[in-house]
C-alpha cells in the first residue's frame, strides 16, 4: 500500500517521498530538533543536561557570571547578541520581523525597548518567536513571547533554579522537573483533545502568556503585558472592514517575509491559504511553491483553479483514501506533553525542508468570524445557563473525533467539573472586550489546538502565520461580530485579488465532492488496536477505559474495519500517554482526574 502519490505541474521538480512505515506501538515519535532551553547554571564547569543540543550561550566578560545557559536542538536558529553597554545577552529563537528589520539588528532593537522600561513597542514585532535576555549585571532574566504565545515556551523552577524550554518532556527527561501531573490538563486533553489550561502536563511548568515579558529576579517570576486588547462594536461597511484587515495582514506578512527568498504554501480548497498564496505571488522577491494534499475532489479542484489563475506551480499529493497512511508516523507529542495526531500541512512542509511554510490557520476566525459563538450563540445571547458550561460543551469531542463513551462516566463528569472552572477564568479575563467567546476560542482553542497544524512541522520548516499579528487581532476586536463572514473574504478577493475572486470555496462545491476519496482503514489502526488490547489485559493500564465496550470494537479495528477505526485512534493516544509516563517513572493515576 502506497502512503501517497504526487504529481506536479512541473515534473522536473523533486518532491520528498513519504515512507510507508509507522513507529512501533507505544514508542512515539523521535525527539525534536528545533528546540530551545534556558536554565540557571549549576556550580562548577558547564554540563549540558539536554542530549542532542548545542550551546548558544555567549561567553562571559572578565569578572562576569553567566546567569543563564542557553542550548538548543540541531535545527534551532538563534540570533544571539551582546549589548556591550548594558552587558545584556539576548537570544532570539524563531522567525520574526519588524517593518523590514530582522536577525541581529532586530535583537538589538528589542534590547533597546526592554531597557527603556516601556514594552509597548514590542507589539510591532511579528512572527512566532521567543526572546531570551540574560541581564548578567543585574542578575535578571527576561523571556518575551509572541503576540499569541504560539511558540512553545514553558517556565518553571527546579530546586530553586530557573528552568525554561520549548518541550516539557525534554525538561522531564533532563531531570529538571520535580512537579507532578497536572490533572486539569489531562482532563482537558481527554475531553477536547487539547490542553485548555495554559499550563502543561506537569504542574511546575506553565506556558508563557501571549504578549508577555516574564521577569525572573531575586528568585521570583513576574509577568507584564506589552500589549493589551480592548474591544468595540464598530459597524462600518464591509468594504471598509475588508480593506482594514488586508492592510494589517499584508504588513504582518511583509514584516516576516520581507527578507526571505523562498516560501512554500499548503494550498487547500479554502480561502485562507489561497489569500496568502496570492499575497506571496505579488511579492517579486519571493519564489513561491504550492502543495495540495488531495484527499477530496473539491479540495484539489479549488486549489488547481487558484494555482492556474496565479500562475503558481502546484504540486499535488494524492492520498490513498485512508486517514493516516500518508504519514510515516501519525502521532507526535505536543510541546506541552500530550500525544496528538499530525495534520496534512505537515506533509506539505515535508516537501521543502528548511523553506518557511505559509499557513492560513487562524484566518477563518479572524475574517469569517467562525469563533464568535459557542453552540451557535454569542455569550450575550445565553440566558439561564453558565456560559462557561456552554463553551465547554462546544469543545467536547464529537463521536467521529473521539469515543468518550468508552470512558468511565464518573471520570468524564469529574473532568467536566474541572474544566468549567477553567473556562470561567478564561471568560473573566476577556469579558472587558465584549467578545469573550471569540477571545477564549482564539487564545485558548486556536492557540493550543489549531496551532498543532504548524507547530507540528517546526523541526522541518518554520511557519508564517500573519493572521496572528497584534494589530490584526486588535482590529478584529474593535468591530461587531456582524462585520465578519463569507462576504468579508469575498470583498477582500474582489478588491485585492480579483483574478481568483470567482473560485468557490471547496465547501460550496457540493457535499459529494467534499467526501473523502476511496475511504478505507489505515494500515496503522490494526497495530494500534492490538497494542491497546494487549494493555487492557492488565487492570492497571488505562484503567478508565471500559473493557466490555472497547474490546469488541478493537477486534473489529484489528480486522481493518473503517467504521471502528476511531476506537483504535482514540484509545491508542491514551495508551501513548500512559506508556510515556510509566517509562519516565512519573506517578500517575487516571482515576485522579
Amino acid at each position: 500500500m502506497v502512503a501517497g502519490t504526487l504529481a506536479s505541474t512541473d515534473p522536473s521538480s523533486p518532491v520528498t517521498a513519504l515512507p510507508n512505515s509507522s513507529a512501533a506501538p507505544g514508542v512515539g515519535p523521535a525527539a525534536r530538533s528545533n528546540t530551545l532551553f534556558a536554565y540557571a547554571p549549576a556550580d562548577g564547569p558547564f554540563s549540558n543536561p539536554f542530549p542532542n543540543t548545542k550551546r548558544f550561550t555567549l561567553p562571559a566578560a572578565e569578572g562576569e557570571r553567566i546567569g543563564l545557559e542557553v542550548v538548543g536542538g540541531g535545527a534551532a536558529k538563534v540570533h544571539a547578541r551582546r549589548d556591550e553597554r548594558t552587558g545584556c545577552c539576548a537570544y532570539l529563537w524563531g522567525l520574526a520581523g519588524r517593518a523590514g528589520i530582522g536577525g541581529a539588528e532586530l535583537v538589538g532593537w528589542c534590547l533597546e525597548v526592554i531597557e527603556s522600561g516601556d514594552f509597548t513597542p514590542l507589539r510591532e514585532l511579528v512572527g512566532l518567536f521567543v526572546l531570551v535576555i540574560d541581564d548578567r549585571r543585574n542578575n535578571r532574566v527576561r523571556f518575551v513571547s509572541d503576540h499569541m504565545g504560539l511558540r512553545p515556551w514553558f517556565v518553571g523552577r527546579f530546586q530553586g533554579r530557573l528552568v525554561a524550554g520549548s518541550d516539557v518532556w525534554a525538561i522531564q527527561d533532563a531531570g529538571l522537573n520535580a512537579g507532578s501531573v497536572n490533572y486539569d490538563a489531562v482532563a482537558s486533553w481527554l475531553r477536547y483533545n487539547f490542553n485548555c489550561t495554559g499550563g502543561s502536563l506537569f504542574t511546575d511548568f506553565a506556558q508563557s502568556d501571549p504578549c508577555s515579558v516574564a521577569t525572573w529576579e531575586n528568585g521570583a517570576l513576574s509577568q507584564a503585558q506589552y500589549a493589551t486588547f480592548t474591544g468595540g462594536q464598530a459597524k462600518p461597511p464591509i468594504a471598509q472592514v475588508a480593506a482594514g484587515l488586508h492592510e494589517r495582514i499584508s504588513s504582518a506578512f511583509d514584516a516576516v517575509a520581507g527578507e526571505l527568498s523562498h516560501v512554500s504554501v499548503a494550498l487547500s480548497g479554502g480561502f485562507d491559504s489561497r489569500y496568502l498564496a496570492a499575497m506571496a505571488v505579488q511579492r517579486k522577491h519571493l519564489q513561491v511553491e504550492a502543495f495540495n494534499i488531495r484527499d477530496r475532489e473539491a479540495e484539489g479542484t479549488a486549489a488547481s483553479m487558484v494555482a492556474q489563475e496565479l500562475a503558481l506551480k502546484l504540486n499535488v499529493i494524492q492520498t490513498d483514501g485512508s486517514l493516516w497512511n500518508i504519514f510515516p508516523e501519525p502521532y507526535h507529542f505536543t510541546a506541552d506533553g500530550f500525544p496528538m495526531t499530525k495534520q496534512l500541512s505537515h506533509v506539505a512542509a515535508m516537501q521543502r525542508p528548511g523553506v518557511p511554510c505559509l499557513n492560513g490557520f487562524f484566518g477563518d476566525p479572524i475574517v469569517r468570524g467562525t469563533m464568535e459563538r459557542a453552540q451557535g450563540k454569542l455569550e450575550r445571547e445565553i440566558s439561564g445557563e453558565d456560559p462557561a458550561a456552554v463553551l465547554s460543551r462546544h469543545h467536547h469531542l464529537k463521536p467521529w473525533q473521539g469515543r468518550i463513551d468508552l470512558i468511565d462516566p464518573a471520570i468524564v463528569d469529574r473532568a467536566d467539573q474541572r474544566l468549567i472552572a477553567v473556562w470561567r477564568k478564561h471568560l473573566a479575563r476577556w469579558q472587558h472586550t465584549g467578545h469573550p467567546f471569540f477571545c477564549a476560542n482564539l487564545f485558548v482553542r486556536q492557540r493550543h489546538y489549531f496551532s498543532n497544524n504548524f507547530l507540528q512541522h517546526m523541526d522541518v520548516a518554520e511557519a508564517i502565520v500573519p493572521f496572528t499579528a497584534c494589530e490584526v487581532i486588535a482590529f478584529k476586536l474593535a468591530h461587531d461580530s456582524s462585520c465578519f463572514g463569507w462576504e468579508t473574504y469575498e470583498a477582500m478577493f474582489d478588491t485585492f485579488f480579483p483574478r481568483i475572486a470567482h473560485v468557490p470555496h471547496n465547501s460550496k462545491m457540493g457535499g459529494a465532492r467534499n467526501e473523502l476519496l476511496d475511504i478505507h482503514a489505515s494500515r496503522c489502526s490494526p497495530a494500534w488496536a492490538a497494542a491497546v488490547l494487549a494493555a487492557l489485559r492488565k487492570s492497571d493500564r488505562i484503567s478508565i477505559v471500559s473493557r466490555r465496550k472497547s474490546i469488541p470494537r478493537l477486534l473489529g479495528a484489528m480486522m481493518g474495519r473503517y467504521d471502528v477505526e476511531i476506537v483504535a485512534t482514540f484509545l491508542y493516544r491514551l495508551l501513548l500517554l500512559d506508556d510515556r509516563l510509566r517509562r519516565s517513572g512519573v506517578a500517575f493515576d487516571w482515576r485522579a482526574i
